[in-house]
């Protein structure tokens, strides 16, 4: 759903929720691009994960650079930005930049750690949008079907076995979108997502004008719902 949400709606939910929440993204700077302001309100009131799918290690336009090297510095740059947000536990899956897509393991690793963290909220990708990265995409697809496999008990009975019972998550947010129909209000935290992205110091030379670029995006988000700033999602209901 699209246009006006009502302030009332959006501000009682985020007011009354002090749930565990799992923040599921391709990259080592996405948490931060796509909902810092959303992590840094949350960690106030609850615990929040940040699980990173890839390495980042492809993230550079300098040819000489060490695929390595780029990876090791991304970590560290998403370390940094994820303790000042007040994320409680950050897990790397380490697997290749802009390869997602082939990962079939991706689903089933993701469905362990929703069935021992256990949130109430997954937040990834919206793998509809039209600003999409690939392996935005196929992180999102592949957190659609570990919602699945670990909600229910005959998936993978192996998870079973380890202990690793099914879990139900009560809602998935899925940004940057244009659909959306639940805004969270960043105006007393835009500043705390501005310095966030700013930690992932590797990147910025490839985002030309990117805090104008993410303050009209939040203004925008936020308008729909009457705030300074927000944060937009679809969100889904699983």
């Amino acid at each position: 759903m699209t246009g006006q949400l009502s302030p009332k709606d959006t501000r009682g939910y985020m007011r009354g929720s002090a749930k565990n929440r799992m923040i599921i993204m391709a990259h080592p700077d996405d948490p931060e691009l796509s909902c810092g302001g959303s992590i840094a309100l949350w960690s106030e009131r609850g615990r929040v994960c940040n699980v990173i799918v890839s390495c980042g290690e492809k993230g550079t336009w300098d040819r000489k650079a060490s695929p390595l090297l780029v990876a090791e510095k991304r970590e560290k740059e998403a370390r940094k930005a994820a303790r000042y947000l007040g994320v409680e536990r950050i897990v790397f899956l380490r697997h290749p930049d802009g390869e997602i897509s082939s990962v079939k393991t991706l689903k089933i690793e993701l469905a362990a750690l929703v069935r021992k963290l256990k949130p109430y909220t997954i937040v990834t990708h919206d793998p509809w949008s039209r600003y999409f990265h690939p392996d935005h995409r196929a992180t999102a697809q592949a957190v659609i079907e570990a919602i699945m496999i670990a909600r229910d008990w005959h998936f993978y009975p192996f998870l079973l076995e380890i202990g690793l019972k099914p879990h139900r998550a009560g809602e998935l947010l899925l940004g940057i979108t244009e659909n959306c129909n639940h805004v969270v209000d960043i105006t007393t935290t835009y500043r705390k997502k501005i310095r966030a992205i700013a930690m992932h110091k590797s990147q910025l030379g490839q985002l030309p004008d990117w805090q104008k670029r993410v303050r009209d995006r939040v203004a925008s988000d936020g308008s729909l719902a009457g705030y300074k700033y927000g944060e937009g999602f679809f969100k889904m209901r699983v």
